[in-house]
């Protein structure tokens, strides 16, 4: 069997759970889609930082890019080395041939896991256990009390209207120094527009409208409707107690940021992206 050609990806700069890190994470996709199997070599010498949690969001990009193209990524151990050790912490890296991996020693890591669309509840232990029984939120149980039952109605609404048999993508990180837990969910399906546009009636025609609409508490609590009320409900109160909140879909990125501009073109990738950064005191 003839393998692949071999080529070098260069990821660089700093990767900060935002627009211009998804860019240049989507730049991945966008420049290898529809090309010849590869094998690639990320290299990632001249990457001084990323937020662990992005890894959701590679792993879901060296997954369509396998599955679509036949490409397949390797990085070289000694980028890892005493700089991102973490991938091998979180479940990113594989164990090496020895079968030796990394153990969490600093208990800061929401381990990156792949999904089912029907592992209800592995996903419901998932989050309950390692997301919000974190020890970022010890000292902040109502964080549980109010937001777990509503990321199960999130995984209920990607079930229903996603269309994807996919696998769905977790993966958090703990900034004890930040007093930060950031967590990014992924699912591979249609995204917000298709589904939104569809029950509309063609009333809501662009992803900036799809997004708005998921988000408002009347709409999501239509029977059927896409959005989900555990969306609009998580986004809300992300806002009342200043919690970042990020959703990605349709090559349209929409962050709760107090600023002017709340929405950024990304390169369009399938499926939607939902991104928090926890505020853990």
């Amino acid at each position: 069997m003839k393998s692949n050609a071999t080529e070098k990806y260069t990821v660089e700069g700093r990767l900060i759970s935002g627009p211009p890190a998804l860019r240049k994470l989507y730049d991945i996709f966008d420049y290898y889609r529809g090309k010849t199997s590869l094998d690639i070599f990320l290299d990632f010498s001249e990457l001084n930082w990323i937020d662990a949690n992005l890894c959701a969001i590679l792993d879901s990009i060296i997954f369509v890019l396998n599955r679509d193209w036949g490409h397949r990524f390797y990085i070289d151990k000694k980028d890892i080395n005493g700089k991102f050790e973490i991938f091998q912490r979180n479940g990113f890296l594989k164990p090496s041939e020895n079968g030796e991996v990394l153990i969490d020693n600093r208990e800061t890591t929401v381990k990156l896991t792949r999904f089912l669309t029907d592992s209800d509840g592995e996903f419901y232990g998932y989050i309950g256990d390692s997301l919000f029984g974190h020890k970022a939120f010890e000292d902040m149980p109502e964080v549980k009390a109010n937001l777990l039952e509503h990321f199960l109605e999130i995984f209920a609404n990607i079930q229903t209207h996603a269309k994807t048999e996919d696998p769905i993508f977790a993966c958090g990180q703990y900034y004890p120094k930040l007093f930060q837990l950031k967590f990014t969910l992924v699912d591979l399906g249609v995204g917000f527009l298709d589904p939104i546009s569809k029950f509309t009636r063609g009333k809501i025609n662009s992803p900036q409208g799809a997004i708005e609409w998921a988000l408002i508490k009347t709409n999501s609590t239509k029977i059927d409707a896409p959005g989900g009320l555990g969306l609009s409900y998580s986004k809300d109160y992300c806002d009342y107690h200043k919690h970042g909140f990020q959703i990605i879909t349709n090559g349209l990125c929409w962050t709760n940021d107090d600023c002017l501009v709340n929405y950024w073109s990304v390169p369009n990738f399938p499926g939607t992206v939902i991104n928090l950064i926890f505020n853990c005191k």
